[in-house]
């Protein structure tokens, strides 16, 4: 149905084309005649019907354009299986080997994991990073073994969180806190910083940074933002988080923001358990929403929600990951974002102490989620979403919803194609160096 509505809407775009452009040209003439005595060309006429043909052109290729990729987006979805579609929701993670060693190499509990589950995304963290070279194999292993492309994530924000530089073996730029980097005034030098972690995520494979950090630091209490967060000022963190994630952008990684609707009001940490925002909706519209709003005006095209809890908002302490008055009405029909909704990672207290792995996606996906980051136990959370579409208590089109948003991501990114890795010379490089040397 939307793509014969999009055929009729072409159709009439180049009617008016047609007919239009010989209306003008009897105007045209008409002003030639009424000027031909001083022998006067009837230039903004001829301009007006240029700019006035171009203009229909413009909007039928427009509109000829978006709707041949929602055709080849739709193609894509309906050659995929439930269980793919399903498997395109998740963002696993693979932390420690069976023996409790950091997973430096694909083993056959991973492979056999990845090969089940199918995941949209895989995130990498501090225990999977030894050199150059071993990284860059896991994530060629990883990717291998996924029949639609997947994100390849990792928390790279620079201060206390930059995985990549946990391992003296790897000489990566070490990036000051981006509290240090709003102290320093420059949006300009801001921007740079994001491309500096993005360039050197490319050299391993990355196509995705779980950063900026969009929160506001308006609580001194908060242990679990502190300098994480760009400012205390909620314009100064809008306008320093976007300018990162610009950075960020302009490599060709994916940047997300976090962690929606804000953490930086928290006492608790959501890591240990439930933490909770008193605040009304007004009182999140003039601090914690704001810096999320410049985000989706300045294109974000993933947020990342947060377990706190909003009584305010739900009336219980429901986590914001869960919420549909959050993600569905806040988010979405709030604040327009219409880009991908992952959750934060729900092997976190917050969740896991409270549902079952099963339970929290299933919440998750039913409140507007799109992706569920690192489920406690990913095969449990897998059955229980694929199940809950087969009986009817997820619509089958609700999942289809995000797979849309996850596939024409990729696209976007250019995932389906082959990307070259960074050079290693990326790595700590000079460049790079006198980017970090003007963060005071």
């Amino acid at each position: 149905m939307k793509q014969t509505t999009k055929s009729a809407v072409c159709a009439a775009l180049l009617l008016c084309l047609l007919t239009g452009c010989g209306a003008r040209q009897t105007t045209a003439s008409q002003i030639s005649e009424q000027h031909a005595s001083s022998k006067q060309p009837p230039v903004s006429a001829a301009r007006s019907e240029k700019a006035s043909s171009s203009a229909v052109l413009q909007a039928v290729s427009s509109e000829a354009s978006a709707a041949s990729s929602q055709t080849e987006e739709q193609t894509e979805l309906d050659n995929m299986t439930l269980s793919q579609k399903v498997g395109q929701l998740f963002f696993l993670c693979f932390r420690k080997d069976t023996d409790g060693t950091n997973l430096f190499t694909y083993n056959d509990t991973v492979k056999n994991t990845i090969q089940a589950i199918q995941p949209g995304g895989i995130v990498l963290f501090g225990e999977n990073i030894h050199t150059t070279a071993q990284v860059r194999r896991l994530i060629q292993n990883m990717q291998q073994d996924c029949k639609t492309p997947p994100f390849v994530g990792i928390d790279q924000e620079g201060g206390a969180v930059q995985r990549v530089t946990e391992t003296e073996l790897i000489p990566a730029t070490v990036v000051p806190s981006m509290w240090r980097v709003g102290q320093t005034g420059s949006t300009a030098l801001a921007k740079q910083v994001g491309g500096v972690l993005a360039s050197e995520l490319s050299v391993f494979g990355f196509n995705l940074d779980f950063a900026p950090d969009c929160d506001v630091f308006s609580n001194l209490n908060n242990t679990v933002i502190g300098t994480r967060a760009f400012s205390s000022d909620p314009q100064q963190a809008a306008v320093f988080s976007t300018a990162v994630s610009a950075g960020i952008r302009g490599q060709g990684v994916i940047p997300v923001c976090k962690h929606f609707p804000g953490h930086g009001d928290t006492e608790a940490d959501t890591h240990e358990g439930y933490a909770v925002v008193n605040k009304t909706l007004e009182q999140l519209q003039k601090t914690e929403l704001v810096p999320f709003e410049a985000q989706i005006k300045a294109g974000a095209e993933m947020i990342m929600a947060a377990h706190i809890s909003l009584p305010k908002i739900n009336g219980d302490n429901t986590p914001a990951s869960m919420s549909k008055k959050v993600l569905q009405g806040l988010l979405r029909e709030e604040l327009g974002f219409s880009g991908v909704i992952i959750t934060d990672a729900l092997n976190m207290g917050a969740v896991a102490d409270n549902y079952t792995s099963g339970e929290a996606a299933v919440r998750a996906v039913q409140a507007g989620a799109d992706m569920l980051l690192m489920p406690e136990d990913p095969q449990a959370a897998y059955n229980a979403v694929r199940k809950a579409v087969q009986d009817g208590t997820i619509p089958q089109s609700r999942i289809e919803e995000s797979v849309k948003r996850i596939l024409a991501l990729k696209k976007k990114y250019k995932l389906f194609s082959k990307r070259e890795l960074g050079d290693e010379s990326l790595l700590g490089c000079e460049e790079h160096q006198q980017v970090v040397a003007q963060i005071s």
